[in-house]
């Protein structure tokens, strides 16, 4: 009985699939700048600071199995932000001598340590010195006074993945799945607000409308003025271009209008072509945990500015990307015509 019950057990060992400990590269050991930037969008110095502003939050307890160290799961995350195919997952895995399953847990720690460092990257100028430096970048533009921030809505795609209940509302006014991501900027192209939450059907008006940044500036808790296109309702707080101009003042204020706005545009375009992810068909994950990758690109594109990061790519890093406005045009409140017909009188006449 006892020599059975011994090769049964030796038998069951032999049928056990031996354990695979594949070779992990070390991109800052075997690339250069240039070569990291093409792979990762970050040169040398950007990928070792976010490596030590992420390292506490990424450390194992232990190394039992060969736990991935921070680094490589810095790389890991970052490959698939930068990384447009649709089997990003998969090559970021094999690029990085790992499984498709430790390569996703991977990912996901790090958007989640990026997101808890969100307020520290995505700060909005509350302070009257901030608002004051912020107004000041803004009316150097083409003056266009009180400007804090530039708002726009833009759709990161979705697709082949599991919507819930409600997958009608992710389909947008372009007919494919999204998330309507709602984004400020300011004078030097750094997001200073980003909300990524809601169903691409949502217009972008009632996003604005229901954020944070949108009810305080309602109850006068913020200073400044935000600039959007036609598709948002004119307000005391947020300017919005005159459709048909009948003076020259009025077309003044339009092309002041539109060329500050365009700081927005130019963000929406960088920030798709620098996190690859982000563009055409989108990512095939669930939309809460694609809502947090979104949020986690927007980190490291502040981080990118902070470290005036190159452009090695600048013919595609400074596209502007070019949305049409939403459908109709919103309803003006009559304080925000009288606060544009004061700015028109003082600023365009």
């Amino acid at each position: 009985m006892a020599l059975q019950l011994y090769l049964h057990h030796y038998y069951r060992r032999g049928l056990r699939r031996q354990r695979i400990f594949r070779d992990r590269t070390q991109p800052l050991e075997i690339y250069n700048d240039l070569e990291l930037y093409q792979r990762y969008r970050f040169t040398r110095l950007g990928c070792i600071t976010i490596i030590d502003r992420l390292q506490a939050q990424l450390e194992h307890p232990t190394n039992r199995s060969r736990a991935l160290s921070p680094s490589s799961q810095v790389f890991i995350a970052l490959r698939f932000y930068a990384s447009g195919s649709k089997s990003a997952l998969a090559e970021c895995a094999s690029l990085h001598g790992c499984s498709k399953s430790s390569a996703s847990r991977a990912l996901r720690r790090v958007t989640r340590a990026l997101v808890n460092i969100r307020h520290e990257e995505i700060k909005f100028p509350a302070t009257p010195a901030a608002v004051a430096t912020a107004q000041r970048d803004f009316f150097q533009v083409a003056g266009f006074p009180q400007v804090v921030g530039a708002v726009d809505g833009t759709l990161i795609g979705l697709h082949g993945c599991n919507y819930g209940p409600d997958e009608y509302v992710y389909v947008s006014r372009k007919g494919r799945h999204a998330i309507n991501v709602q984004l400020i900027c300011n004078a030097q192209y750094k997001i200073i607000n980003v909300v990524a939450r809601w169903p691409g059907s949502t217009h972008d008006s009632r996003i604005l409308r229901e954020s944070l940044i949108g009810r305080q500036f309602c109850n006068q808790q913020l200073q400044g003025l935000l600039l959007g296109d036609s598709g948002y309702p004119l307000q005391s707080w947020l300017m919005t271009p005159i459709l048909n101009p009948a003076t020259a003042e009025e077309a003044a204020y339009n092309n002041a209008q539109t060329r500050t706005r365009a700081r927005i545009e130019q963000v929406n375009g960088q920030l798709k072509n620098k996190f690859r992810c982000l563009l055409g068909d989108g990512m095939q994950i669930a939309p809460p945990r694609a809502c947090d990758i979104i949020v986690a690109c927007c980190v490291l594109f502040n981080i990118s500015k902070d470290l005036n990061e190159p452009h090695l790519d600048p013919q595609n890093d400074q596209e502007v990307e070019h949305e049409a406005d939403e459908m109709g045009v919103a309803a003006a409140d009559v304080h925000g015509v009288a606060v544009r017909a004061d700015i028109i009188a003082n600023f365009f006449t």
